[in-house]
């Protein structure tokens, strides 16, 4: 028969021990992991919202190209100046200029909103394009930025800001 000092294995005492270091290494790895998940989301954020600036751009030539009509009656997601153009991101899904699905742009929980105006004249010659974009998603949102976007620009999602086209934004 055996005795109790020949029996192998680890004392509670142990086993405590080794659960609390683990969880201490746990608790340093998600405080450093977190940040760095919160910087890359806010640059996917401010890529696309570069992206669509770009689109935005684009539009102009296909609108004067004929690839696009514009339409008949201006609603929130278009709007038509004299020098000024304001389209939502609803619009540019719409029409295939940008590759996201309209449902994240419609139902009940927009996951994305924005619009982007343009200024034809904006320092009074032609060619040279002012572009503003307002947007958001579930997380983040930036307002009224012109000029690329930087992480500097995106804020926390707070409901802030018009996300649609109205006639004030194009006069």
């Amino acid at each position: 028969m055996k005795t109790l000092k020949e029996k192998n294995g680890f004392t509670l005492i142990e086993l405590l021990a080794v659960i609390v270091v683990l969880a201490v290494v746990i608790a340093i790895g998600t405080t450093a992991v977190f940040p760095m998940v919160n910087n890359i989301r806010k640059g996917a954020f401010v890529a696309e919202a570069n992206i669509f600036v770009g689109i935005a751009s684009d539009i102009l030539n296909i609108y004067d190209a004929g690839g696009i009509k514009e339409p008949e009656e201006m609603n929130e997601d278009f709007q038509k100046g004299t020098n000024k153009y304001c389209f939502s991101l609803k619009y540019l899904a719409e029409n295939g200029l940008i590759d996201k699905d309209i449902k994240y742009f419609t139902g009940e929980n927009h996951e994305y909103d924005g619009k982007i105006i343009v200024d034809t004249h904006a320092d009074g010659t032609m060619g040279r394009y002012k572009y503003t974009i307002t947007m958001h998603n579930d997380l983040y949102y930036i307002d009224n930025i012109s000029g690329s976007v930087e992480n500097e620009n995106v804020k926390d999602y707070e409901n802030a800001g018009n996300f649609t086209c109205t006639a004030e934004d194009v006069k």
